[in-house]
């Protein structure tokens, strides 16, 4: 992930600096700090107990083409059940409504740095399900069929969720 040349403040050039016990890029002249923070997602873990889990084929990189559970970033004007509640129904087509926090998992993205993932269950409340947004497929998985994810963070929190409802 590049760093900043210049503070987007005051547009003065940033320096290293050892600043709250780190190096961090410091402005001099008006006295931002470029602070990395991990960026905050959601993950929606929705079941049918018929069907499995419900899993969507990325349409975008990372992981393009690869099977993961639905979710994206937080918006600044969302809370995380509302931003969780978007994704879903933008990439499944599928209504739902959060239930239970089912775990917090940071993991490293080479597109993006680091990302704080919040998993939530959601309960389906409306909706057809269809492909959409940065989806390429939609699609139950049968609990002892689930594929691969591509990232650490999806994988614990689907053997979290499986654990709680099995």
């Amino acid at each position: 992930m590049e760093h900043f040349k210049y503070c987007p403040m005051c547009r003065r050039e940033l320096v290293w600096s050892f600043v709250e016990g780190r190096d961090r890029l410091f402005c001099a002249g008006c006295g931002w700090i470029n602070f990395k923070n991990p960026l905050p997602t959601v993950a929606c873990l929705v079941s049918d107990h018929e069907k499995g889990l419900l899993l969507i084929k990325r349409g975008v990189e990372p992981a393009k083409g690869e099977w993961a559970l639905p979710g994206g970033f937080i918006e600044i004007d969302e809370n995380l059940q509302e931003s969780g509640a978007r994704e879903l129904e933008e990439e499944t087509g599928l209504q739902g409504e959060a239930g239970d926090l089912i775990g917090i998992y940071q993991h490293e993205s080479p597109m993006y740095g680091a990302i704080l993932m919040v998993g939530f269950e959601y309960h389906r409340t409306g909706g057809e399900l269809k492909c959409g947004d940065d989806a390429d497929d939609a699609q139950y998985f049968p609990f002892d069929q689930v594929p691969e994810m591509p990232f650490l963070s999806h994988k614990k929190l689907i053997q979290e969720y499986l654990t709680k409802i099995q």
